[in-house]
């Protein structure tokens, strides 16, 4: 996991480091495989060092998230005010399944349903990921429905449909190794992205 940024402190730079040290590692090995100690030699940095920016393993594998998730203008994309609704849903769904179906999440959710038996693993993957993309939608949805953009009644259960139309069966495919993430066409994905939107909107549009 590459986390590029200008204009950092050493400290905003050897946390950086950490992180993406810790991404790789999660993804190559698991979760459980994986030691502070690992990440800490890997990110060229002491363990001192590493703790003094995260004091769990857990910590970090929850940063590695978000800081993939960070990589697309998720939040961004539903604030801007310039946008209509329609417009803002579709734009942030274009950039949602990109994340959704990108090889570096598949990776992650395969480590985490390996493991989950196993660790907290699994919760920490949905508190990082899945849980703060929901928390974008039911509040984005809640503001469209009560400035009369959007008719909904039960936002938890409209976020839930989006979402699940999203992931499609096309990510079913790739977890069953079945299509390669390489071989997606990032303008058919965000052609079925756009279909969605626009179900959503035929059922829940005002």
């Amino acid at each position: 996991m590459q986390n590029k940024a200008r204009g950092r402190s050493k400290s905003e730079e050897k946390r950086s480091q950490i992180v993406d040290a810790a991404g790789d590692l999660f993804m190559e090995q698991g979760y459980e495989s994986v030691s502070m100690e690992g990440i800490a030699k890997l990110a060229g940095v002491s363990k001192q060092t590493l703790y003094s920016h995260f004091g769990s393993k857990e910590q970090l594998f929850s940063a590695a998230i978000q800081c993939k998730c960070e990589e697309y203008p998720l939040a961004d994309t539903l604030d801007n005010e310039s946008r209509s609704c329609r417009e803002s849903l579709e734009h942030y769904c274009g950039h949602l399944i990109e994340l959704l179906l990108s090889p570096e999440a598949i990776q992650v959710y395969k480590v985490c349903v390996a493991e989950a038996d196993r660790s907290d693993v699994g919760q920490l993957f949905w508190e990082a990921g899945p849980a703060r993309v929901r928390e974008q939608l039911c509040d984005f949805f809640a503001r469209n429905t009560a400035a009369g953009n959007l008719n909904i009644d039960d936002i938890d259960m409209a976020c839930s449909q989006l979402i699940s139309m999203l992931h499609g069966q096309v990510q079913t495919r790739i977890l069953l190794s079945m299509t390669d993430c390489s071989e997606l066409d990032k303008r058919e994905l965000h052609r079925y992205s756009q279909r969605c939107v626009d179900m959503f909107m035929a059922f829940y549009g005002s």
